[in-house]
Protein backbone atom coordinates (compact mmCIF):
# COMPACT_ATOMS: atom_id res chain seq x y z
CA UNK A 1 0.00 0.00 0.00
CA UNK A 2 1.34 3.44 -0.92
CA UNK A 3 1.63 6.30 1.53
CA UNK A 4 -1.14 8.15 -0.29
CA UNK A 5 -3.52 5.21 0.09
CA UNK A 6 -2.63 4.85 3.75
CA UNK A 7 -3.33 8.54 4.41
CA UNK A 8 -6.64 8.27 2.54
CA UNK A 9 -7.75 5.31 4.64
CA UNK A 10 -6.68 7.02 7.85
CA UNK A 11 -8.62 10.16 6.91
CA UNK A 12 -11.78 8.14 6.28
CA UNK A 13 -11.46 6.13 9.49
CA UNK A 14 -10.72 9.30 11.47
CA UNK A 15 -13.80 11.02 10.02
CA UNK A 16 -16.08 8.07 10.82
CA UNK A 17 -14.69 7.83 14.34
CA UNK A 18 -15.33 11.54 14.83
CA UNK A 19 -18.97 11.14 13.75
CA UNK A 20 -19.44 8.28 16.22
CA UNK A 21 -17.91 10.37 19.03
CA UNK A 22 -20.07 13.36 18.08
CA UNK A 23 -23.18 11.17 18.23
CA UNK A 24 -22.26 9.80 21.65
CA UNK A 25 -21.60 13.32 22.95
CA UNK A 26 -24.99 14.53 21.69
CA UNK A 27 -27.00 11.84 23.44
CA UNK A 28 -24.93 11.90 26.63
CA UNK A 29 -25.49 15.60 27.15
CA UNK A 30 -29.24 15.11 26.79
CA UNK A 31 -29.04 12.94 29.92
CA UNK A 32 -27.23 15.38 32.22
CA UNK A 33 -30.04 17.87 32.68
CA UNK A 34 -32.14 20.51 31.00
CA UNK A 35 -30.63 23.96 30.45
CA UNK A 36 -33.91 25.82 30.87
CA UNK A 37 -33.45 25.23 34.60
CA UNK A 38 -30.94 28.10 34.48
CA UNK A 39 -33.71 30.53 33.60
CA UNK A 40 -36.65 29.02 35.43
CA UNK A 41 -38.14 30.37 38.61
CA UNK A 42 -41.05 29.08 40.70
CA UNK A 43 -43.19 31.97 39.44
CA UNK A 44 -42.92 30.93 35.76
CA UNK A 45 -45.94 29.34 34.16
CA UNK A 46 -46.00 26.58 31.54
CA UNK A 47 -46.16 29.08 28.67
CA UNK A 48 -43.03 30.89 29.78
CA UNK A 49 -41.14 27.62 30.19
CA UNK A 50 -42.29 26.49 26.73
CA UNK A 51 -41.05 29.80 25.30
CA UNK A 52 -37.62 29.23 26.83
CA UNK A 53 -37.44 25.72 25.40
CA UNK A 54 -38.44 27.03 21.99
CA UNK A 55 -35.80 29.76 22.17
CA UNK A 56 -33.06 27.14 22.53
CA UNK A 57 -34.59 24.61 20.13
CA UNK A 58 -35.31 22.11 22.88
CA UNK A 59 -38.98 21.79 21.97
CA UNK A 60 -38.19 19.95 18.75
CA UNK A 61 -38.04 16.14 18.47
CA UNK A 62 -34.72 14.59 19.40
CA UNK A 63 -33.96 13.42 15.85
CA UNK A 64 -34.48 16.98 14.55
CA UNK A 65 -32.10 18.32 17.21
CA UNK A 66 -29.57 15.67 16.23
CA UNK A 67 -29.84 16.54 12.53
CA UNK A 68 -29.32 20.24 13.24
CA UNK A 69 -26.45 19.34 15.56
CA UNK A 70 -24.62 17.46 12.79
CA UNK A 71 -25.26 20.29 10.32
CA UNK A 72 -23.89 22.80 12.81
CA UNK A 73 -20.65 20.81 13.11
CA UNK A 74 -19.98 20.94 9.37
CA UNK A 75 -21.02 24.59 9.08
CA UNK A 76 -18.95 25.53 12.17
CA UNK A 77 -22.01 27.11 13.77
CA UNK A 78 -21.99 25.94 17.38
CA UNK A 79 -24.85 28.10 18.57
CA UNK A 80 -25.33 30.43 21.51
CA UNK A 81 -24.17 29.61 25.01
CA UNK A 82 -27.14 29.03 27.29
CA UNK A 83 -25.24 30.49 30.23
CA UNK A 84 -23.11 33.31 28.76
CA UNK A 85 -25.68 34.23 26.09
CA UNK A 86 -22.97 34.73 23.48
CA UNK A 87 -21.58 32.70 20.58
CA UNK A 88 -20.07 29.47 21.88
CA UNK A 89 -17.20 29.24 19.38
CA UNK A 90 -15.43 32.58 20.13
CA UNK A 91 -15.86 31.98 23.83
CA UNK A 92 -14.21 28.58 23.71
CA UNK A 93 -11.50 29.63 21.24
CA UNK A 94 -10.45 32.43 23.60
CA UNK A 95 -10.21 29.96 26.50
CA UNK A 96 -8.32 27.51 24.27
CA UNK A 97 -5.72 30.19 23.57
CA UNK A 98 -5.36 30.70 27.32
CA UNK A 99 -4.77 26.97 27.78
CA UNK A 100 -2.23 26.88 24.97
CA UNK A 101 -0.12 29.43 26.84
CA UNK A 102 0.29 26.85 29.61
CA UNK A 103 0.09 23.52 27.80
CA UNK A 104 2.52 24.12 24.94
CA UNK A 105 5.44 25.26 27.16
CA UNK A 106 4.70 22.44 29.63
CA UNK A 107 4.72 19.76 26.91
CA UNK A 108 7.86 21.09 25.23
CA UNK A 109 9.69 21.37 28.54
CA UNK A 110 8.63 17.92 29.73
CA UNK A 111 9.43 16.07 26.49
CA UNK A 112 12.80 17.72 25.97
CA UNK A 113 13.76 17.08 29.59
CA UNK A 114 12.26 13.58 29.52
CA UNK A 115 14.08 12.56 26.34
CA UNK A 116 17.43 13.87 27.57
CA UNK A 117 16.87 12.39 31.01
CA UNK A 118 15.98 9.01 29.51
CA UNK A 119 19.31 8.96 27.68
CA UNK A 120 21.16 9.69 30.90
CA UNK A 121 19.29 7.01 32.87
CA UNK A 122 19.98 4.38 30.21
CA UNK A 123 23.61 5.44 30.02
CA UNK A 124 24.00 5.25 33.82
CA UNK A 125 22.07 1.99 34.23
CA UNK A 126 22.60 0.35 37.61
CA UNK A 127 23.97 3.51 39.21
CA UNK A 128 22.36 5.57 41.95
CA UNK A 129 21.43 8.36 39.53
CA UNK A 130 19.25 5.92 37.60
CA UNK A 131 17.45 4.75 40.71
CA UNK A 132 16.88 8.32 41.86
CA UNK A 133 15.62 9.35 38.43
CA UNK A 134 13.21 6.42 38.17
CA UNK A 135 11.78 6.96 41.66
CA UNK A 136 11.30 10.68 41.00
CA UNK A 137 9.67 10.10 37.60
CA UNK A 138 7.32 7.41 38.93
CA UNK A 139 6.40 9.53 41.96
CA UNK A 140 5.33 12.56 39.92
CA UNK A 141 3.72 10.44 37.21
CA UNK A 142 1.58 8.63 39.79
CA UNK A 143 0.75 11.77 41.78
CA UNK A 144 -2.43 13.64 40.82
CA UNK A 145 -1.61 16.86 39.04
CA UNK A 146 -3.88 18.88 41.28
CA UNK A 147 -2.09 17.50 44.36
CA UNK A 148 1.29 18.59 42.98
CA UNK A 149 -0.25 21.97 42.19
CA UNK A 150 -1.56 22.33 45.74
CA UNK A 151 1.87 21.47 47.15
CA UNK A 152 3.50 24.07 44.93
CA UNK A 153 0.96 26.66 46.02
CA UNK A 154 1.45 25.81 49.69
CA UNK A 155 5.26 25.95 49.57
CA UNK A 156 6.11 28.56 46.93
CA UNK A 157 3.07 30.83 47.24
CA UNK A 158 1.87 30.35 50.81
CA UNK A 159 5.08 29.76 52.72
CA UNK A 160 7.65 31.75 50.76
CA UNK A 161 5.36 34.05 48.70
CA UNK A 162 7.53 33.67 45.61
CA UNK A 163 4.54 33.40 43.26
CA UNK A 164 0.88 34.52 43.24
CA UNK A 165 -1.85 32.07 44.18
CA UNK A 166 -3.47 31.83 40.75
CA UNK A 167 -5.20 33.49 37.86
CA UNK A 168 -3.61 34.92 34.73
CA UNK A 169 -3.06 38.46 36.01
CA UNK A 170 -3.49 40.31 39.30
CA UNK A 171 -7.07 40.97 40.36
CA UNK A 172 -8.64 43.83 38.43
CA UNK A 173 -6.06 43.75 35.65
CA UNK A 174 -7.11 42.73 32.13
CA UNK A 175 -5.55 42.35 28.69
CA UNK A 176 -6.70 43.42 25.24
CA UNK A 177 -4.98 40.67 23.25
CA UNK A 178 -2.93 37.56 23.86
CA UNK A 179 0.08 39.28 22.33
CA UNK A 180 -0.28 42.01 24.91
CA UNK A 181 -0.59 39.34 27.59
CA UNK A 182 2.70 37.76 26.49
CA UNK A 183 4.46 41.10 26.83
CA UNK A 184 3.18 41.52 30.38
CA UNK A 185 5.82 40.29 32.88
CA UNK A 186 3.22 39.62 35.58
CA UNK A 187 1.62 36.93 33.41
CA UNK A 188 4.76 34.81 33.63
CA UNK A 189 4.76 34.99 37.43
CA UNK A 190 1.24 33.57 37.36
CA UNK A 191 2.05 30.94 34.71
CA UNK A 192 5.22 29.43 36.20
CA UNK A 193 3.61 27.27 38.89
CA UNK A 194 0.91 25.66 36.69
CA UNK A 195 3.51 24.98 34.00
CA UNK A 196 5.76 23.30 36.56
CA UNK A 197 2.84 21.24 37.91
CA UNK A 198 1.98 20.03 34.40
CA UNK A 199 5.61 19.38 33.44
CA UNK A 200 6.40 17.30 36.53
CA UNK A 201 3.56 14.94 35.62
CA UNK A 202 4.21 14.83 31.87
CA UNK A 203 7.98 14.26 32.08
CA UNK A 204 7.65 10.72 33.43
CA UNK A 205 6.27 9.20 30.21
CA UNK A 206 8.93 10.40 27.73
CA UNK A 207 11.67 9.68 30.28
CA UNK A 208 10.57 6.06 30.75
CA UNK A 209 9.94 5.55 27.03
CA UNK A 210 13.34 6.95 26.10
CA UNK A 211 15.14 4.91 28.74
CA UNK A 212 13.44 1.66 27.66
CA UNK A 213 14.06 2.33 23.99
CA UNK A 214 17.70 3.18 24.66
CA UNK A 215 18.26 -0.02 26.64
CA UNK A 216 16.87 -2.06 23.75
CA UNK A 217 19.35 -0.47 21.33
CA UNK A 218 22.50 -0.25 23.43
CA UNK A 219 23.35 -3.90 22.72
CA UNK A 220 22.92 -3.60 18.94
CA UNK A 221 25.84 -4.18 16.57
CA UNK A 222 25.94 -0.62 15.24
CA UNK A 223 26.71 0.64 18.76
CA UNK A 224 29.77 -1.63 18.99
CA UNK A 225 30.86 -0.47 15.53
CA UNK A 226 30.63 3.18 16.60
CA UNK A 227 32.69 2.49 19.68
CA UNK A 228 35.24 0.54 17.64
CA UNK A 229 35.68 3.60 15.44
CA UNK A 230 36.85 5.53 18.47
CA UNK A 231 33.76 7.68 18.97
CA UNK A 232 33.24 9.13 22.41
CA UNK A 233 30.54 7.62 24.60
CA UNK A 234 28.58 10.87 24.54
CA UNK A 235 28.69 10.95 20.76
CA UNK A 236 27.53 7.34 20.53
CA UNK A 237 24.66 7.82 22.95
CA UNK A 238 23.25 11.13 21.72
CA UNK A 239 24.01 11.05 17.98
CA UNK A 240 23.44 7.39 17.19
CA UNK A 241 21.53 5.49 19.87
CA UNK A 242 19.22 8.35 20.90
CA UNK A 243 18.44 9.15 17.26
CA UNK A 244 17.02 5.67 16.77
CA UNK A 245 15.41 5.50 20.21
CA UNK A 246 13.47 8.75 19.85
CA UNK A 247 10.67 7.28 17.67
CA UNK A 248 8.36 6.10 20.51
CA UNK A 249 8.84 9.44 22.24
CA UNK A 250 7.87 11.34 19.09
CA UNK A 251 4.70 9.26 18.79
CA UNK A 252 3.81 9.90 22.43
CA UNK A 253 4.55 13.60 21.97
CA UNK A 254 2.01 13.94 19.16
CA UNK A 255 -0.73 12.26 21.18
CA UNK A 256 0.17 14.10 24.40
CA UNK A 257 -0.54 17.47 22.79
CA UNK A 258 -4.23 16.59 22.53
CA UNK A 259 -4.62 14.60 25.74
CA UNK A 260 -2.96 17.26 27.90
CA UNK A 261 -5.82 19.71 27.47
CA UNK A 262 -8.31 17.33 29.05
CA UNK A 263 -5.90 16.29 31.77
CA UNK A 264 -5.14 19.86 32.83
CA UNK A 265 -8.69 20.58 33.97
CA UNK A 266 -7.82 20.15 37.65
CA UNK A 267 -4.61 22.15 37.33
CA UNK A 268 -6.56 25.06 35.86
CA UNK A 269 -9.06 24.74 38.69
CA UNK A 270 -6.40 24.69 41.41
CA UNK A 271 -4.69 27.78 40.01
CA UNK A 272 -7.98 29.53 39.10
CA UNK A 273 -6.76 29.75 35.53
CA UNK A 274 -9.39 30.61 32.88
CA UNK A 275 -8.60 27.82 30.43
CA UNK A 276 -10.65 25.55 28.21
CA UNK A 277 -10.64 22.65 30.67
CA UNK A 278 -12.17 24.71 33.45
CA UNK A 279 -14.77 26.12 31.04
CA UNK A 280 -15.63 22.61 29.86
CA UNK A 281 -16.29 21.31 33.37
CA UNK A 282 -18.38 24.36 34.33
CA UNK A 283 -20.42 24.01 31.13
CA UNK A 284 -21.24 20.40 31.93
CA UNK A 285 -22.52 21.33 35.39
CA UNK A 286 -24.57 24.16 33.90
CA UNK A 287 -26.00 21.95 31.12
CA UNK A 288 -24.66 24.52 28.66
CA UNK A 289 -24.96 22.21 25.65
CA UNK A 290 -23.39 24.42 22.93
CA UNK A 291 -20.22 25.20 24.87
CA UNK A 292 -19.81 21.74 26.42
CA UNK A 293 -20.45 19.92 23.13
CA UNK A 294 -18.05 22.16 21.24
CA UNK A 295 -15.38 21.68 23.93
CA UNK A 296 -15.63 17.88 23.84
CA UNK A 297 -15.77 17.84 20.03
CA UNK A 298 -12.67 20.00 19.90
CA UNK A 299 -10.84 17.64 22.25
CA UNK A 300 -11.94 14.61 20.22
CA UNK A 301 -10.85 16.23 16.96
CA UNK A 302 -7.45 17.08 18.42
CA UNK A 303 -6.89 13.55 19.75
CA UNK A 304 -7.93 11.91 16.47
CA UNK A 305 -5.88 14.32 14.37
CA UNK A 306 -2.74 13.92 16.46
CA UNK A 307 -3.14 10.13 16.45
CA UNK A 308 -3.29 10.18 12.66
CA UNK A 309 -0.27 12.50 12.45
CA UNK A 310 1.63 10.21 14.83
CA UNK A 311 0.92 7.17 12.62
CA UNK A 312 2.06 8.98 9.49
CA UNK A 313 5.08 10.52 11.21
CA UNK A 314 6.19 7.18 12.65
CA UNK A 315 6.26 5.61 9.21
CA UNK A 316 8.15 8.58 7.82
CA UNK A 317 10.79 8.54 10.58
CA UNK A 318 11.27 4.77 10.60
CA UNK A 319 11.94 3.34 7.11
CA UNK A 320 11.35 -0.17 8.47
CA UNK A 321 7.62 0.60 8.80
CA UNK A 322 5.53 -0.42 5.77
CA UNK A 323 1.97 0.63 4.98
CA UNK A 324 0.30 -2.76 4.61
Amino acid sequence: MSLRSFIGRRLISTFLTFIVIATIIFFLFRQVGSPEALFMSPSMNAEQIARIREQFGLNEPLYVQYYKYLISIFTMDFGISFYYRTDAAPLLIARLQNSLLLTVPAILLSYVAGALGGVVLAWKRGESIERLGLVTAIFFRSSPRFYVGLLLLFVLSGTFAFFPYGGMLPAGESFQSHFGLLTNPTFYRHAILPIIAMSLYLTGLPLMLMRTSMLELIGEDFVDICRAKGMSETNVMYKHVARNAILPVMTAFAVAIAFSFGGNVLVETVFSYPGVGRLMVNSVFRADYPVAQFAFLLMAAMVLTMNMIADIMYGYLDPRVTYD
